[in-house]
Parts: C-alpha cells; structure tokens; sequence
C-alpha cells in the first residue's frame, strides 16, 4: 500500500510540474525518473494505462476493479515524454501497456508526420524491450462546441491526429499489437470528437470515459 501511494505521489508532482512548463515532461531531469525508479521497487502492477490527461483523469481502477491496474497519466505529456518515463513501468514490473498518447503532440503548429512516427516507434521499442503487452488507442479529435478551443487550433489537430492515426494503424498492424481504434468510435465523419463524449472540448465527460473503458473491457479480461 505504501509503494502505490508513493506512486500517486510521484506522479501526481509530474502533473504540477508539467503544468508549469511549457516545454513539458520529456524536459523532466533523468536522473529524477531514475530515482523515482528505484523507490517505487519492488512494487509491482499487472496493467498499465500509460499516456496524457485524457489517461490521467480515467478512474481506471474502479473501471477494472478486478484487476491489477496502475494510472500512468501524466497532464500534458506527449510521445517524447512516455519515452523518458519507460524507467518507471520497468520498476514497476508492469506485463501488459495501454498506451494512448500523442494528441498534445498533435497541437503543435510544428507537428511532423515523420518526426512522429519516429518517436512513436522508438517508444513501442522501448517497451517491447522490457518485455511489456502493448496495447495501442488511436486518438480521439477535439471539438469546440462548449470548448475554450478555437476554431484553428481545432482544425489543426483534428488535420494532425489524423495523419497520426494512420501511423499508430500502421505500426500497430506492422508489429502486430492490439489496436483499440477509440477515434473511429469517438469521432465525428470530419475527425471532430463528438459533443457527447467531450467535457470541455479535448478531455472526455462520463460517457466518453464509459465508451472508453467498455472498448478496453474484452481486452483486459483476456489477460491471464
């Protein structure tokens, strides 16, 4: 009990500290994630959901109370960040990874289709290296209805997370890892998240969290 409230703990200083950042996780010290590392052993967890806010803000142990499950959300986080963090799931002895990242990297008006694929190919590597399930979601777009976002930035991600999705099918397809498709489930025909499964326009309301953990439901009771 101890080592999984030092887990929250560890994580929940990631989500302030991102918040203060613009530059975000991946520019968190190394040495810190290492350290945090080798505190949290030798805990262990079955299942890891791994990933952004949209990860962070799922109630994902009541959703699976049955299993062993462990929130690895962290506000803000893009692909680079999930990269520096892969000391912690190693620590952490986590078996089985529900990655769902990329849509804050999405944002960026300087977002590249190849340096996506490249980071995101580097991040399965790494935890096919530790010997880790992996589990990948598409991601789900944005909306601006009852949303602070405007109607730019709205198109420039909905543009972008489209594009990224054709590269998590891609490499999901090429590595042959389960792909949970959540942006065919939850959007719109035009890539815009629909209204009913979005909170404030980017994060998702109940119902959304619903459709979510119900789309993960088959895969999670199958793990042995």
């Amino acid at each position: 009990m101890y080592k999984k409230i030092l887990l929250m703990v560890c994580v929940g200083s990631l989500m302030v500290l991102s918040s203060c950042s613009e530059q975000k996780v991946h520019f968190f010290n190394d040495h810190v994630i290492q350290m945090w590392a080798q505190t949290l052993q030798p805990y262990s967890v079955d299942i890891a959901f791994f990933g952004d806010s949209r990860v962070a803000l799922g109630t994902w142990e009541e959703a699976f109370a049955d299993s062993d499950v462990v929130n690895l959300g962290i506000g803000g986080d893009i692909i680079e960040g999930t990269i520096q963090r892969l000391p912690l799931l190693e620590a952490l002895d986590v078996r089985y990874c529900f990655l769902a990242i990329g849509a804050n990297n999405c944002s960026r008006d300087t977002f590249s289709a190849v340096e996506f694929r490249n980071n995101y190919t580097v991040l399965l590597h790494g935890l096919e290296e530790l010997g880790i399930s992996i589990y990948v979601n598409t991601i789900a777009g944005v909306t601006t209805v009852n949303s602070s976002i405007g109607a730019a930035l709205a198109a420039r991600m909905n543009a972008n997370i489209i594009v990224a999705n054709e590269i998590i099918r891609d490499l999901a397809d090429k590595s042959a890892i389960p792909l949970i498709d959540m942006a065919t489930v939850m959007n719109n025909a035009d890539g815009s998240l629909k209204t009913e499964y979005s909170v404030d326009g980017i994060h998702f309301s109940d119902a959304g969290n619903q459709v979510w953990y119900d789309s993960l439901r088959p895969y999670i009771e199958a793990i042995p």
